[in-house]
């Protein structure tokens, strides 16, 4: 104790004593909110930090990929103006001809039908000049010409430019297979008349 009777009193002894109405404790749970709250405004921060460096990260790249390629488009450009501008200047000149070519081309389709059915007239009038000269080959002993015609037969081989004296004597044997041919057509001919009669 004191000399005056009464004993020292603290700060904790006061505190102690007004622990159930404490002003204080207020103003802590105020302070701890505060904390709190300022640690999560610096992970936020943080965080936002990480995100920046990423998209710091994506930027660099994104300039190094327009660097590589700004040198081939810058190279290309003057290319394709030049390519568009002769395109253009082909165009232009084409298009003259093709004015005066368009009306022959879309006439083209009938004056093919025209020139078809001239060749379709032509031959169907030639038709009995066709079988005239069959029948004379016939009686010479020449192949028809329908086998020539249709490519069912091989043309008749080219005459040899010097006749060899062997050839010469193999000349009357081929001359008598055309006779009797045409002894065996007479033949049959006969034997049908024949027939009737009996």
């Amino acid at each position: 104790m004191s000399e005056g009777g009464y004993a020292s009193i603290g700060l904790g002894d006061l505190l102690a004593l007004l622990s159930a109405n404490n002003p204080l404790a207020g103003v802590q749970k105020s302070v701890a909110q505060f904390q709190h709250g300022v640690n999560q405004f610096l992970e936020s921060i943080e965080r936002f930090n990480d995100t920046m460096d990423q998209l710091n990260q994506v930027a660099r790249r994104v300039n190094g990929l327009l660097d590589t390629v700004e040198e081939p488009v810058q190279a290309l450009v003057p290319q394709v103006t030049r390519t568009i501008k002769t395109a253009d200047a082909l165009v232009e000149q084409l298009r003259v001809p093709v004015e005066k070519v368009a009306p022959a081309l879309a006439a083209l389709p009938t004056d093919l039908s025209t020139f078809l059915n001239v060749l379709n007239d032509v031959s169907r009038r030639l038709q009995p000049l066709g079988q005239l000269a069959e029948s004379a080959g016939s009686v010479f002993g020449l192949r028809p010409l329908a086998a020539l015609r249709v490519g069912g037969g091989r043309p008749a081989p080219a005459p040899p430019a010097e006749p060899a004296p062997a050839a010469a004597k193999k000349a009357p044997t081929k001359k008598a297979p055309a006779k009797q041919q045409a002894a065996a057509k007479q033949a049959p001919a006969t034997k049908k008349k024949a027939a009737p009669k009996r």
